[in-house]
């Protein structure tokens, strides 16, 4: 059995053993004060639905196909019926109905183009304006935008916003029992507002052009810049930027509208804050996104600060 030579009392170290390696403490991390930028938006912000309505729409109307005539009034059409005699059309497929149309005068606008254009094989298409049959799309697409310009101007609040809810399932429930919705349907049915897939564009466009503008450039002009040890405020467009301190800052939520805060703002509302010291202010900032989220993080900052005076 082998045993491990001894050791001798005075022998020098090995040449394989290192020395340490001399500890580098890691370069100091400066981090930024924190802070949480507060927006404050325009009421043109909630026109968010007619834009995208508006697109939603005009798809709709493009994929449908369908093209509009502009005819002289007291027109008549009539469908002739194929025949024997009818010769099948140029693909070889089923024998297709003719129209014939009587006009009560020459024949202008829409109407001359397209025959220009029929009986040259080698022109664009012979009715150009879009529009779909669909006798729904052009009243809803009208009430969504009355129903927008009208929450949006007319804030209703806490209350008001629940009796608003509740007239309307009483008027459904009066409608439901007195059966009035047929022939609410059929009147709605022969109101006749069709708006080409131009028309919606147009809109949509528009306002969509408007909403950017505001939302991305000019609603960024009025704000509220929240530190550990105090609040920038620009209350709006071209104001200077006063500073206050945030010891005894209180701050208050209004989020009671419930069309304009909860179903087309996301969650947003409108906030106060109240300043303390001789000169006690009230600042507004309306329609501010997620309210509810970016407070929270307010209040945080908030107790920072508290944490660091107070340890």
């Amino acid at each position: 059995m082998s045993t491990a030579p001894p050791t001798l009392p005075n022998s020098a170290p090995s040449d394989h053993s290192a020395a340490p390696a001399p500890v580098v403490p890691p370069p100091p991390v400066h981090h930024p004060p924190r802070e949480i930028k507060l927006i404050s938006h325009s009421p043109i912000f909630y026109w968010w639905p007619i834009w995208l309505l508006g697109y939603i729409l005009a798809i709709i109307t493009l994929v449908d196909g369908t093209r509009l005539a502009i005819i002289p009034p007291d027109s008549k059409l009539a469908v002739i019926p194929p025949d024997s005699k009818q010769q099948a059309s140029p693909e070889g497929g089923e024998k297709s109905e003719s129209f014939k149309l009587t006009v009560s005068k020459p024949i202008t606008n829409s109407l001359d183009s397209a025959v220009k254009a029929s009986n040259d094989p080698t022109s664009p298409p012979t009715f150009n304006t879009r529009v779909s049959e669909r006798p729904w799309m052009g009243p809803v697409y009208c009430t969504v935008l009355l129903l927008t310009i009208l929450i949006t101007n007319v804030p209703m609040r806490g209350l008001w916003s629940f009796l608003v809810i509740l007239l309307l399932i009483v008027v459904a429930l009066v409608f439901s029992v007195l059966d009035v919705w047929e022939s609410l349907r059929g009147a709605l049915g022969h109101l006749h507002i069709y708006i080409n897939m131009a028309g919606y564009l147009f809109i949509a466009t528009t306002v969509l052009i408007l909403w950017i503008v505001s939302v991305f450039i000019f609603d960024r002009r009025t704000y509220m810049v929240i530190t550990p040890g105090q609040i920038r405020v620009c209350e709006h467009i071209g104001a200077s930027i006063r500073n206050f301190d945030t010891t005894g800052l209180s701050f208050e939520k209004q989020r009671d509208d419930l069309f304009r805060h909860w179903i087309l703002g996301f969650f947003s509302g409108d906030l106060i804050v109240r300043t303390h010291g001789a000169e006690k202010e009230e600042i507004r900032l309306p329609n501010v996104l997620w309210i509810g989220w970016r407070l929270e993080q307010a209040q945080e900052i908030l107790r920072e600060r508290a944490t660091i005076i107070n340890p």
